[in-house]
């Protein structure tokens, strides 16, 4: 039973993990320019811990600081599929 759930929780991490991907690139995007959308990425990059020890919780935070990378990662790739506007 013990198992199950573990595994269930396992399964709704990695789908919120995604979720709120999305969504730190769809609340960076609300700026006014791409660079604006990666700058509130970086301002709102979570500090690391100082510690080295690995525990859960430091693994924790580093998996909420690859989200931010891969919401900023969201946003150059969508800022480089856009078509250049020539004057």
């Amino acid at each position: 039973m013990l198992n199950k759930e573990f595994l269930d929780w396992q399964e709704e991490t990695f789908k919120a993990i995604e979720l709120w991907t999305i969504r730190l690139k769809n609340e960076a995007l609300k700026q006014d320019t791409y660079k604006g959308a990666i700058n509130y990425l970086d301002i709102n990059y979570p500090s690391p811990i100082c510690t080295h020890e690995g525990s859960p919780s430091e693994q924790f935070q580093s998996v909420i600081r690859s989200m931010f990378e891969e919401a900023k990662k969201m946003v150059y790739d969508e800022a480089q599929s856009q078509e250049i506007k020539h004057e």
